[in-house]
């Protein structure tokens, strides 16, 4: 007996959205949290769009959308000397997901606080009787056994044993869960020293003329503010010399002091600021050694930490725990075998560590631009040479909506990527195995978008020729005699196009690369696992026994 099906460490975005999947799929989680609540610092605050696709399918994007930004603060970036003085140039922004007049996703890119989100994620869990969380509770000791993970905790009311068949870190970049497990971290440990900053102050003469996600100013301090909710609470992130400053040095005064001199330097002594936080950090470049131990899997900053420029950390967290919530659920089931889980590393290590990568490269063409307005001897051309090299910072939909594994829970179909000139930046739907299942409007029982199809199981799209009853009767045969019937049912749900799903113009099967007489498989996390243009019920119940058997 155990306590719950996943013990969970840590009650930020990863962990709470582990949370939500786990219910959403029929498991139990209790939630074990160090802090007493939510930390009111707005740290991360890009929602890509990826990330907003799985929240409309939690049912909170709406509530998201309603505390984000309006969508003009998401069109560009600026860079000047200071935010009243010099403007060196700006970076227009393609990360909406509608281009050249084609719709990619059903959801935007939106500006969101990360205390805004929490907010909003345990609100969503408040309604989830299958969650449980524990604040003020530190973790102390992680011991494994082979049927079940201990772990010692210390709460309110004094230290105690939760047993598990699972356990999740996610808790952040000093993860004690690592720790426990001596998982090293590979990578850049400090690659810059900073300060972020919760102010409140009336910026408006400066950026309500250019709304901008990000203002990067280069003297006389090299800060990047960003504005929070209209409100007039904004972030600045400070970049100090650590050989100069100490981090302990920086209290609200002297933070508001950076603040006022990157603004510019004739601001009225009366001019209203108030630093309300101030939080040192490292910026890290790393990507853990491994992301599972025996029963223990590491899911966000836990298990990678991203420089912030993209905005990728948080949503690399997020879908961290999408791509790990479905396999639980299907080994819990028994229609899957252990190995299932292996696949969670196989699958995420790549991409967290190009998501790692690319947000250096970003961070370093930032750091060019800073150095040619610096030096002084720049010219105009230099330094719009030099913007124009950003680019890809603020230009990232490939990187986003191209997300893809080669190898795991997945039958390659012997097919290339789609070949474009960026992948950064230029995104092509494909449903070509391992790649995120292409979005194609559609009206089916509420569902408006093929997104919707992909939640708790796996789906079984079909040419309209394809023979839907012997289909269906494989699935239902495969599902007993070879997965187990033990728990959910894992037998997939069975759509033909043109029968169950209407397909006007062929638009699903061309993007799904079907065809009349093909299928394709898509896993519960949205992933294409298996697609054959001349597919057979045989073919298509072999291929999901397979891959539950990994």
């Amino acid at each position: 007996m155990t306590d719950t099906t996943v013990l969970i460490v840590g009650a930020g975005p990863a962990g709470l959205s582990m949370a939500i999947l786990l219910e959403r799929l029929g498991l139990d989680s209790i939630v074990v949290e160090r802090r007493s609540g939510i930390n009111p610092h707005p740290r991360a605050r890009s929602v890509n769009v990826r990330t907003a696709e799985l929240m409309r399918q939690w049912d909170v994007l709406d509530e998201i959308e309603a505390a984000s930004l309006p969508l003009p603060w998401t069109e560009q970036f600026v860079y000047c000397e200071t935010l009243a003085g010099t403007e060196i140039g700006r970076v227009i922004t393609g990360v909406q997901p509608v281009v050249n007049g084609v719709e990619l996703s059903p959801a935007p890119w939106l500006l969101t606080s990360q205390d805004r989100i929490e907010e909003i994620l345990l609100r969503r869990l408040a309604g989830m009787d299958g969650v449980q969380i524990c604040w003020d509770t530190e973790l102390l000791e992680v011991t494994q056994g082979d049927e079940q993970v201990t772990a010692e905790v210390r709460g309110p009311s004094g230290t105690r044993h939760l047993t598990a068949r699972w356990l999740v870190g996610a808790d952040g970049a000093a993860s004690s869960v690592r720790r426990s497990l001596d998982i090293e971290m590979d990578g850049i440990a400090s690659f810059g020293t900073m300060i972020n900053c919760q102010f409140y102050a009336d910026l408006g003469p400066w950026t309500d003329h250019r709304p901008a996600a990000l203002y990067w100013t280069t003297s006389p301090a090299r800060n990047v503010f960003q504005k929070i909710d209209v409100d007039n609470r904004w972030l600045c992130q400070l970049n100090y010399d650590p050989s100069m400053h100490r981090a302990e040095d920086f209290n609200t005064e002297v933070a508001a002091e950076w603040i006022r001199r990157s603004i510019g330097p004739d601001l009225p002594e009366d001019f209203d600021l108030r630093v309300t936080d101030v939080i040192p950090w490292v910026m890290s470049s790393t990507v853990a050694e491994r992301f599972r131990d025996g029963r223990v899997f590491l899911i966000g900053d836990a298990a990678h930490q991203l420089p912030p420029t993209g905005g990728f950390g948080m949503n690399t967290a997020v879908q961290d725990a999408h791509n790990l919530a479905w396999k639980f659920a299907a080994v819990a089931g028994g229609h899957a075998g252990e190995g299932l889980l292996d696949t969670y590393e196989t699958e995420r290590v790549p991409v967290a560590q190009y998501n790692v990568d690319r947000s250096r490269e970003n961070s370093r063409s930032v750091g060019r631009i800073r150095r040619l307005v610096e030096s002084g001897t720049a010219t105009v051309e230099q330094k719009r040479e030099a913007l124009r090299a950003s680019t890809q910072y603020g230009n990232w939909l490939g990187m986003d909506l191209g997300l893809r594994y080669d190898e795991g829970c997945l039958i390659p179909d012997g097919t290339e990527p789609p070949q474009v000139d960026d992948p950064v930046s230029e995104y092509v739907p494909t449903a070509r195995p391992g790649h995120r299942a292409p979005h194609v409007p559609i009206d089916l029982d509420g569902a408006t978008s093929t997104l919707d199809l992909y939640d708790t199981q796996f789906v079984l799209l079909c040419g309209a020729d394809f023979d839907i009853a012997v289909a269906a009767d494989g699935a239902e045969a495969g599902a007993k005699a070879s997965l187990g019937s033990a728990g959910a049912d894992p037998a997939p749900r069975v759509l033909r196009l043109c029968a169950d799903l209407d397909d006007p113009g062929g638009a699903i099967a061309a993007a799904y690369g079907i065809g009349q007489m093909g299928a394709v498989l898509v896993r519960p996390d949205g992933h294409v696992a298996w697609r054959d243009p001349q597919a057979t019920a045989t073919a298509a119940m072999t291929a999901l026994g397979s891959l539950l058997r990994r």
